[in-house]
């Protein structure tokens, strides 16, 4: 941004794409961070955005039209900023809110013909579905996505989606995971968003000893992440 800015002047219109694709990937380091480091990297997050909107706000279009590419970059920004404070926690937004946000982005790229960015957000679609509960939900975007992944050969996004992987529909005569004492500890312990570290300092032992019970507890709960294996303790009334 600093080289562009320097090019196109401060406000050039790429910035909000820049910003959608950065904060992106903060929302996948996400959850791989410790509470201090995800407060000072959510000043990143809020600024951003901000910086997005102003874009708008000083864009100099003769016609006074922001076009498709535009509206679906500003709409993929602020999914994506709703995503961050959703995984981490930190002022949540509301589910429905959430969801919202990034099928509006999907009508969007729709909108604007961007084949490969429709696929990358219904991926992101699948895996908070999932992480909710949504497993036949969840598995649709899946599959739409797969299928324009593989016709592209978009292979990182294909990485992405095997990591997701299938779905198990957990059916409501379903019994609950059965968890061992410290399996339990270490579950509220993800649901409340520590890292791996922060786990190991609290309870005195090893990082490479939370590793394997979360993996336990992954296992058990059909999880396909720590975020996923929060959501279904708190559905299931495994947090106490």
């Amino acid at each position: 941004m600093e080289v562009l800015g320097r090019i196109w002047g401060e406000w050039f219109g790429a910035r909000i794409r820049l910003a959608a694709t950065t904060v992106a990937a903060l929302a996948r380091a996400m959850t791989q961070l410790s509470g201090t480091e995800r407060h000072r990297l959510l000043e990143d997050v809020e600024r951003l955005p901000a910086d997005g909107h102003a874009v708008l706000r000083q864009y100099a279009d003769p016609s006074g039209h922001w076009g498709p590419e535009g509206r679906a970059w500003v709409a993929r920004l602020d999914a994506e900023s709703l995503r961050v404070r959703w995984l981490t926690r930190i002022d949540p937004p509301d589910l429905a809110d959430l969801l919202a946000s990034w099928r509006q982005a999907e009508t969007l790229f729709e909108d604007d013909g961007h084949v490969h960015e429709v696929a990358q957000v219904r991926q992101v679609l699948a895996e908070v579905l999932r992480a909710c509960g949504d497993a036949v939900g969840s598995r649709q975007y899946a599959d739409l996505a797969r299928t324009t992944a593989t016709r592209l050969g978009a292979r990182p996004l294909l990485d992405v989606l095997d990591a997701l992987g299938g779905t198990p529909v957990r059916g409501a005569a379903s019994s609950p995971a059965t968890l061992t004492a410290r399996e339990a500890e270490i579950l509220a312990l993800v649901a409340e968003g520590r890292s791996h570290g922060e786990i190991a300092r609290q309870l005195f032992i090893s990082v490479k000893t939370v590793s394997v019970h979360v993996s336990h507890v992954l296992a058990k709960l059909g999880a396909a992440g720590r975020t996923e294996a929060a959501a279904i303790a708190r559905r299931d009334g495994l947090l106490g």
